[in-house]
């Protein structure tokens, strides 16, 4: 309830902030960017990266008000229900953000695509083996069951909207890409320290879990289009998010 409460109160108040020391968000929202930069306007690497950011702050806190309201009431009818988030804001890269975020319909993603690709192809090649289910369930099976289910559902079934899915590809190859570049630096990496430990290196912790939540929040570029906007608009803007400017 917190959440649902403050969580437009949060958004605005970050807004301001940035705002009094010269740094556009757009409102903490993409989609007001993205119209803003096909508009010829000047949008800055600042400007994309806190954007982009804040949009997932408030996104995070509209949607995890609801599914957290939702989990309590399951739970005090007296259901083991999992959490929906589950503190997403601690990990340290992104099989651990893919964990902690959207967990009941991760689990599903997992079961209907990770799953089969994983114990039936590539066998003998352990990283391709695991890029494959990855992509399978994060880029494949969150596209198909995820968005494009949604689509139609809300929007209809038009062409137009299927199509309007299909052009969001970009987000779901860099999804899964990281997801599962980040299985294989973990499969290779011997675990010496738990993250969040208290100690010095604690500060590479909080590092980690910025860039993490911020590759995240950029690759939403490619999820918020508006009517004039292109793929190659949405490709520039995020290019700007790393300094290159085309």
């Amino acid at each position: 309830m917190g959440y649902l409460v403050l969580a437009n109160w949060i958004r605005y108040f970050m807004v301001d902030i940035f705002t009094h020391f010269g740094v556009a968000v757009h409102q903490a929202s993409i989609r007001t960017m993205v119209a803003h930069f096909i508009k010829g306007g000047a949008v800055s690497t600042p400007s994309v990266l806190l954007t982009c950011f804040l949009d997932l702050i408030r996104w995070t806190l509209l949607w995890g008000g609801v599914v957290h309201f939702k989990v309590g009431v399951w739970r005090i009818c007296g259901y083991r229900i999992d959490p929906y988030f589950d503190r997403p804001w601690l990990s340290t890269n992104l099989v651990t953000l893919w964990t902690r975020f959207f967990f009941h319909y991760r689990e599903f993603l997992v079961r209907a695509f990770y799953f089969p690709v994983f114990f039936c192809c590539f066998k003998r090649h352990p990283n391709v083996r695991i890029i494959v289910a990855t992509m399978a369930a994060a880029g494949f099976g969150n596209m198909v069951w995820g968005h494009l289910v949604e689509e139609m559902y809300y929007e209809g079934m038009l062409f137009a909207n299927f199509g309007h899915v299909l052009k969001t590809w970009p987000y779901y190859i860099l999804l899964g890409g990281g997801i599962a570049a980040s299985q294989l630096y973990l499969r290779r990496r011997k675990r010496k320290r738990k993250p969040w430990t208290r100690g010095p290196r604690i500060i590479g912790d909080v590092i980690a879990a910025y860039c993490t939540l911020q590759f995240y929040a950029i690759i939403h570029i490619f999820l918020r289009f508006t009517e004039e906007s292109t793929i190659w608009d949405h490709f520039r803007l995020f290019l700007i998010g790393f300094g290159i400017h085309l």
